[in-house]
């Protein structure tokens, strides 16, 4: 038997799939589209496939299997087109930098491919050569191109700033990143160079993932120094606890696909606009951001702060925190092993 709906979840759950519609409405309105037709959505995907992408919007029309085949870098980027921060960003110059810091790192990882087999230094890489791959990108960039964590936002989170969220920040900026854009990154990079390097995360984390079928490991290198290659375990605990309810919904500790990684952008995008005060605006991309990956929680949860929020900054039921995710993985919701500790 379903579990009964409480007005406040069902409202919850139908937000998603309205807000959609609306979001995309109001998105239109944002990027001045001439036409909302068939033949102009084709036109968009037909341009995009000979020149590449030029706005977010652009994405947004490409189906799937050809968003694959979008410079990662260029996606993010054009998702921190038009935030504040970005007044100055120069799209082709910070793709060409990013070229350059690629070159660097495959230069300085085949010079140092020995140390695999070199006794001296073998052990600390496992005596695997695709960890001393991932490493050597974190390395190379921070002690070689500068590229370092904002240390004012370990304490201070502030999505206001788009330097702080997208590569911007990195690339022709001495700002910083943080661990949303950091492993945005050392993915970038990865991907450059042909590494099966792909892009996870957990509540409030993003960090990169080695995943081929040969080896899959875990790439921590949101900091100013050093590597760790956490377990998935470590990221159910760390930096917030993941109930079983989370770990089912499939929006944690997974390789992100091409759709939801823009939606990924799309919320960073969101939360920066909603931060400025641009709530129309906002509201599209939490918008699409949910329609990219319906699974995941914050989308829903910024739709809802930006429609009710006195009532989102107050405590809510269990019910109310689980609406958003599939009946059938509601249904399947453990029992709460420890009756002492609430599960949200």
């Amino acid at each position: 038997m379903h579990p009964k709906r409480s007005p406040g979840s069902l409202l919850a759950l139908l937000l998603g799939a309205v807000l959609t519609s609306v979001g995309f409405l109001i998105f239109e309105h944002f990027e001045d589209r001439a036409s909302s037709t068939s033949t102009a959505k084709a036109k968009t995907t037909a341009d995009s496939k000979r020149s590449g992408p030029t706005s977010y919007y652009e994405l947004l029309a490409l189906p799937p299997e050809e968003l694959a085949k979008v410079d990662f870098a260029l996606m993010n980027l054009l998702c921190a087109k038009g935030l504040p921060g970005a007044e100055n960003l120069d799209i082709p110059k910070s793709l060409a930098t990013i070229d350059t810091w690629a070159q660097k790192v495959r230069s300085e990882t085949e010079r140092h491919l020995y140390r695999v087999t070199d006794p001296r230094f073998a052990d600390h890489y496992k005596h695997s050569e695709a960890r001393l791959r991932a490493e050597f990108i974190v390395q190379i960039l921070q002690e070689d191109c500068g590229v370092h964590y904002n240390l004012e936002r370990i304490r201070d989170i502030d999505f206001s700033n788009s330097r702080d969220l997208f590569l911007n920040g990195m690339v022709g900026s001495d700002n910083g990143g943080t661990c949303a854009s950091m492993p945005v990154l050392y993915t970038v990079i990865g991907r450059r160079l042909g590494y099966p390097i792909k892009l996870a995360g957990t509540k409030e984390h993003l960090f990169c993932r080695w995943d081929s079928d040969k080896e899959r490991f875990n790439i921590e290198g949101a900091s100013n120094g050093g590597v760790d290659y956490y377990p998935d375990e470590f990221y159910q605990t760390w930096p917030h606890r993941l109930t079983e309810l989370e770990i089912k919904s499939g929006e944690y500790l997974r390789s992100f696909t091409p759709s939801q990684e823009l939606s990924i952008f799309l919320q960073a995008r969101g939360n920066c606009l909603r931060h400025n005060g641009r709530m129309p605006e906002s509201l599209a991309a939490f918008s699409e951001a949910h329609r990219l990956m319906p699974i995941a929680s914050n989308p829903i949860r910024s739709l809802q702060a930006v429609f009710r929020p006195k009532r989102f900054q107050q405590n809510r039921s269990f019910r109310d925190e689980t609406a958003w995710l599939p009946e059938s993985v509601r249904q399947n919701i453990p029992p709460n092993p420890n009756p002492q500790i609430p599960q949200p």
